[in-house]
């Protein structure tokens, strides 16, 4: 199997500190305070939240090198910041993801996070080690992008290990937002909504995954990966 695991609202809870870096990060670069005020982060991209930031708080789309300078700063400000935040790994997150990797399926990333950021986030739990790959928010500013890019590099990976590739109902997207379902359906992957950090269950069910749980403790989740 493939397993590709969103991290906020899924695996983990940074706190608040991934608002709260970029926010710093828009005030060192351009000045601009409470940048991340009206935006919504749940189930976006890094690349796509600095684009709406910039269009609420700046009136037009940040340049090249403005987007460089932000997510530097923010980069810098987000490992600063986890280490005071109340950093939260959600039930059932590690278990789950070391049962899968002793299974040896490919266990990876669907993330709008940049890469480095992600990284970060996880290494804050001692978590980054166990995903050899995935779609991040540096590889495409549109989910279902990232999320089909990193169901590419696990099937790569599958393949080398079984010698073909896997299929759709091998693949599946786990996270907390109704985009990450609308990705995993992008992607030709089967979808699991998880209920524990999202903040909007209600839209999250009504883009009808294939899977609802309300943790990754959840018997059921195991069973239906096989793991029970």
């Amino acid at each position: 199997m493939i397993l590709l695991f969103d991290i906020d609202g899924t695996l983990i809870s940074a706190g608040g500190a991934g608002r709260a870096a970029l926010a710093l990060a828009f005030e060192q670069v351009l000045g601009v305070k409470n940048a991340m005020d009206g935006v919504r982060l749940a189930g976006s991209t890094d690349p796509a939240i600095l684009d709406d930031a910039f269009g609420a708080h700046v009136g037009r789309p940040p340049t090249d090198d403005e987007a460089l300078r932000i997510f530097d700063a923010y980069l810098a400000n987000l490992e600063l910041g986890l280490v005071e935040a109340a950093f939260t790994i959600y039930e059932g997150a590690e278990d789950l993801v070391r049962a899968a990797l002793a299974r040896g399926f490919e266990v990876g990333l669907a993330t709008g996070n940049l890469e480095r950021g992600a990284r970060i986030k996880l290494a804050r739990g001692k978590l980054d080690t166990h995903f050899a790959f995935g779609g991040f928010g540096s590889d495409a500013k549109d989910r279902g992008e990232l999320v089909r890019r990193g169901v590419a590099r696990g099937q790569e990976r599958f393949e080398r290990r079984h010698g073909r590739r896997a299929a759709r109902e091998e693949i599946f997207v786990i996270g907390d937002t109704e985009k990450d379902v609308w990705a995993a359906h992008a992607a030709d992957a089967t979808a699991v909504g998880v209920l524990v950090g999202s903040h909007v269950p209600d839209q999250l069910i009504a883009a009808d995954p294939e899977v609802v749980v309300g943790s990754l403790a959840d018997p059921a989740l195991w069973s239906r990966f096989g793991l029970a």
